[in-house]
């Protein structure tokens, strides 16, 4: 059996650079961590989401940037960010490859925490491509005909640059050794939580329903940044404490 080896840093390619977390900011191959940075392709995002680097940064849409006090923050406590504009994610396998890192970064074996965290995550991800950036509303794919114009409708958001480069990104970083948070941010106009926690819907939906997905699937969440980041929280040991299950915070 052969093991693999981590990606020798000196194997990125041309076209990208590393991008390391210096005392006071950014600086190419500065020190670890290391954010790849370039054109949104599979194979690059999954490289530069497999150790030794630590994250991967579409270069479209503002690149570098973009970067963030959160994007420290998260490098700098040994966590994963991805960052990509909104015609990358919808394009790119994002959620598998996303799922993996995690997985691979906190060291999840497969089963029940595994598949709650990738549920989670493919259902904060469509929302924040869908009603976050493109601010498709919702209420369109409640019928075929409904169904077909949502496709009409993000396929022409998706012309306009504005709102194609608008990016997304997914933070993973461990809170203690028992728990881990997911944060997908968006660069919509944000929503109430509260609002849409409480808001009743019909039994017979075919949508509206990814919020509930997401409050079952995690053991706490919340929204920063007006409602444009959704803040998951998940515990590595079994929950003992059903009432705290997926509690606003």
């Amino acid at each position: 059996m052969s093991v693999a080896a981590d990606p020798p840093l000196r194997t990125v390619p041309a076209s990208f650079c590393r991008l390391g977390l210096v005392a006071n900011g950014w600086a190419e191959d500065g020190g670890p961590p290391y954010l790849l940075v370039g054109p949104a392709e599979r194979g690059a995002v999954e490289y530069g989401l497999t150790p030794p680097l630590s994250g991967f940064l579409d270069s479209g849409g503002g690149g570098v940037d973009g970067l963030d006090a959160r994007c420290r923050a998260t490098l700098a406590g040994g966590g994963l960010v991805l960052s990509l504009t909104t015609a990358a994610v919808c394009v790119l396998p994002v959620v598998d490859l996303a799922a993996e890192a995690i997985r691979r970064r906190f060291d999840l074996p497969a089963g029940e925490l595994a598949e709650r965290v990738e549920i989670c995550l493919a259902e904060a991800l469509g929302n924040a491509v869908i009603h976050g950036n493109l601010a498709i509303p919702g209420h369109l794919r409640t019928s075929p005909h409904g169904f077909e114009r949502f496709r009409q409708v993000m396929t022409e958001r998706l012309r306009d640059p504005m709102l194609a480069e608008r990016r997304v990104e997914i933070h993973a970083l461990r809170a203690d050794e028992n728990s881990f948070t997911l944060l997908v941010s968006d660069q919509g106009c944000g929503f109430d939580l509260r609002a849409q926690i409480e808001r009743e819907i019909p039994i017979d939906a075919h949508c509206g329903r990814g919020l509930d997905l997401i409050r079952r699937g995690c053991d706490g969440f919340g929204t920063e940044d007006g409602g444009r980041t959704l803040r998951m929280m998940f515990l590595r040991r079994e929950r003992r404490d059903e009432g705290r299950k997926g509690g606003l915070g």
